[in-house]
């Protein structure tokens, strides 16, 4: 009787053993480290306990799983896990996880009050979910906003310190219950209207002429540092205007320098140099990232770097109005903004030095490479930039002129520093 019971017991038993879960030999050791450590590992979700604390051994079956690190103070890690299968001392050996570096979670939002169901909350243009609301946001400033289908029934701008807690309780306001235009639309934060820069401007110039004739007429000049006093405003009124809103990332940059006369003393000579600066422009800045922008400045500049004394004949005036088109990157990590600027210098005038010689013809170029702080929730900046301004001349002359040389070099290098403020 017990004979034809024994395969159907032993079906049963292999479904058994299919559906239990993976003997101790089965798993495999898989190795999670974080920075810093102490984070709590999850498996699949939060639901559960932790299975670990960082740094953790994990045993796990082979296959495919998704851990959760957290940490008080931290935004959420999630960690894909693929185990391979192996067998022997393939078995043996750890499964080593990418090292997690915790994100920092700068300030927590809370959102909570009373709205319609289905009613979404959006921060800075990303709908976040239904009320009540707990999240990590970056200091600074933030719009917040509760739509409910057409409606919006909640706007408010917020400014949140590092490291705070913001809690915003929403109540009805009807002024603000009017169907919107067309779809539920949401905003990002809005710039400064105005930012305002003051401080001092190092700058030097280095002259060389290629293949130069007479050197009294045509002398090399390197000069020591003039120090100017810089003044620079980045304006954008139209951002006043929620409809503007596709003008916000344009702005209007307006800046001028201007240095004393210094005296320049060679031998019996006495000669005054004087350097002047000023820049009119537009600068468009698109963000690709929450850390990365990219734009572009256009406009016209003017460099004046004249002498004035018993060398001036020698020495050549510079009076360069050009035209900027260039190519700006921006990184942007916590309160620092770190930029680098290529642009084309179109030379539209080089001053009377070019009248010199028969035919002269010139091009520029650009670089600039800077780092800014804002402080005090983004009211005040200091920052710091380099910036070199290159020209190449050649020049046409027969044999008998004065002023004989093939072309010239004229660099300008600049270093600025500045504290201003925004609003």
């Amino acid at each position: 009787m017990l004979g034809p019971r024994l395969p159907l017991a032993a079906a049963l038993l292999l479904v058994a053993s299919a559906l239990s879960p993976a003997r101790a030999e089965d798993l495999r050791t898989v190795v999670l480290e974080t920075t810093p450590a102490g984070a709590a590992v999850y498996l699949g979700d939060k639901d559960s306990e932790p299975i670990a604390t960082t740094p953790a051994r994990l045993k796990l079956p082979p296959g495919e799983h998704l851990l959760i690190v957290v940490l008080d103070g931290y935004l959420d890690a999630v960690v894909p896990a693929v185990v391979p299968a192996a067998s022997g001392r393939a078995a043996k050996k750890p499964v080593e996880l990418d090292p997690v570096l915790m994100q920092a979670a700068d300030a927590t939002l809370e959102v909570r009050g009373e709205a319609p169901a289905g009613a979404v909350v959006v921060v800075d243009g990303e709908p976040k979910g239904e009320l009540p609301l707990r999240l990590e946001v970056a200091p600074g400033p933030h719009q917040i906003q509760v739509l409910a289908g057409e409606r919006a029934l909640w706007d408010e701008w917020i400014e949140i310190d590092s490291g705070a807690e913001h809690v915003v309780t929403v109540s009805a306001r009807p002024e603000l219950e009017v169907p919107l235009d067309g779809p539920p639309t949401v905003r990002s934060p809005r710039p400064p209207l105005v930012v305002a820069r003051v401080g001092p401007d190092f700058g030097w110039r280095d002259l060389a002429y290629d293949q130069p004739g007479d050197a009294a007429n045509t002398p090399s000049f390197a000069s020591r540092g003039l120090a100017a006093v810089r003044v620079e405003v980045e304006l954008a009124p139209w951002r006043w205007s929620a409809k503007a809103r596709p003008l916000w990332p344009l702005t209007l940059v307006v800046g001028g320098g201007f240095a004393p006369a210094d005296r320049v003393v060679s031998g019996s000579n006495e000669t005054d140099q004087f350097w002047r600066t000023t820049e009119v422009g537009l600068r468009y800045r698109y963000r690709l990232h929450r850390n990365v922008s990219l734009g572009g400045d256009a406009g016209w500049a003017r460099l004046l770097w004249a002498f004035r004394g018993d060398q001036e004949e020698a020495l050549p005036d510079a009076d360069y109005q050009t035209v900027r088109l260039g190519l700006r990157g921006e990184g942007h990590v916590g309160p620092f903004t770190a930029w680098l600027t290529l642009d084309n210098r179109v030379v539209a005038s080089g001053g009377s030095w070019p009248d010199r010689f028969r035919a002269a013809d010139a091009d520029g170029l650009g670089l600039r490479s800077g780092l800014s702080a804002r402080m005090w929730r983004g009211r005040l900046e200091a920052g710091l930039e380099y910036a070199l301004t290159s020209f190449g001349w050649s020049f046409q002359f027969e044999t008998g002129d004065t002023y004989q040389a093939r072309g010239a070099t004229d660099r300008y290098d600049s270093l600025r520093v500045w504290v201003g403020g925004a609003y």
